[in-house]
């Protein structure tokens, strides 16, 4: 740790922020059930066949090694119709100078920034802590995110698109003492 970083840990411990990678720029081409492309750029998930993209994650050097890690999606609907959607994902460990990981099984999310209304346009879901135990900066975190319109609670009938995904993590230095800061 820099000593910038040291005395702003003394001061104010491990902050939150935000591990970003654009879901507009990520390969689609091979990945099963591709998405498609709205005219505005985002990518856009059908309704009646489940579609994923895959995203790799490169855990920071400031991240707080070992440290869990939060998985968020930045979503919205197409249209003002009812009904809910159910993104789900899985993921592997991809350590430095070691074999993949296992990939998890397929999960739901399990938590939601606000009710869903028809009308709601943006909305942020989220899964369970992925654990990191034993990792460190440099380290990859490979996703692979779809809608699935089989499951019992996607029920709105028209696409989704994907605005953005990102993985909250704690890390040294300046960011947010709440994970969602007010």
């Amino acid at each position: 740790m820099t000593l910038v970083a040291s005395l702003y840990a003394a001061v104010q411990g491990d902050a939150w922020d935000d591990l970003l990678t654009p879901a507009t720029a990520v390969p689609i081409r091979g990945q099963s059930g591709d998405p498609g492309v709205e005219a505005e750029g985002t990518l856009v998930f059908d309704a009646t066949s489940a579609e994923q993209i895959s995203l790799v994650f490169q855990m920071p050097h400031a991240w707080v090694h070992g440290s869990g890690v939060r998985l968020h999606v930045h979503w919205g609907k197409t249209t003002d119709a009812a009904g809910d959607v159910c993104w789900e994902e899985k993921h592997r460990i991809v350590r430095n100078n070691a074999i993949p990981g296992a990939w998890t099984d397929f999960a739901a999310a399990t938590t939601r920034s606000q009710a869903i209304a028809s009308t709601q346009h943006t909305i942020i879901d989220g899964w369970a802590e992925i654990t990191m135990t034993n990792c460190i900066g440099s380290d990859l975190l490979q996703v692979i995110i779809r809608r699935n319109p089989a499951a019992t609670k996607d029920n709105y009938g028209a696409d989704v698109r994907l605005f953005y995904a990102d993985l909250h993590v704690r890390k040294y230095g300046i960011g947010s003492e709440q994970e969602y800061p007010v």
